[in-house]
């Protein structure tokens, strides 16, 4: 009696402890989760033998596979630059969006502020000319760390 209660204790554990979902990126790595909720540009779910919450950006996941019953969700498409001009694709983030992401590098600028032109004119400026380098070079991410006229920067991030 007490092996038949040990067993069926192991066995409810090990169902409470299973995955119920498998994430998918854009890369290919496939990861067993257990899938909490989509938010600001984030998937909050917890990993395997851990209750901590994790986040990745939605911008790196392809879809979410349930287990159970093969229900597919589509997170994001996958984003393919051809061109500088493609430059309307590129993203940009906030920086705790980015995670899941690759870091690639950095792309700067200088963009001149003219007499007149309003603080939010002259961002726009900046954040077009950087998702065009970022396009140049076929990244579809991109973080902002300066604003400065002279020197303008933003991370860039694929998958």
């Amino acid at each position: 009696m007490k092996n038949i209660f040990i067993l069926l204790t192991l066995f409810l554990s090990m169902i409470i402890q299973a995955q119920t979902h498998e994430l998918i990126k854009h890369d290919g790595k496939k990861i067993d989760i257990n899938f909490i909720k989509v938010a600001n540009n984030q998937v909050f779910f917890n990993s395997q033998g851990n209750q901590e919450e994790k986040s990745m950006s939605k911008f790196a996941i392809a879809q979410i596979k349930e287990k159970s019953n093969s229900d597919v969700k589509m997170i994001s498409n996958k984003i393919i630059l051809s061109s500088k001009e493609d430059y309307n694709k590129v993203v940009l983030l906030e920086p705790n969006q980015a995670e899941g992401l690759k870091e690639i590098g950095f792309t700067s600028s200088f963009l001149g502020k003219t007499k007149g032109e309003t603080n939010q004119d002259f961002k726009d400026k900046a954040v077009k000319r950087l998702k065009q380098h970022a396009a140049a070079k076929g990244y579809p991410f991109i973080v902002m760390i300066s604003y400065d006229s002279k020197n303008l920067k933003a991370k860039m991030f694929s998958y």
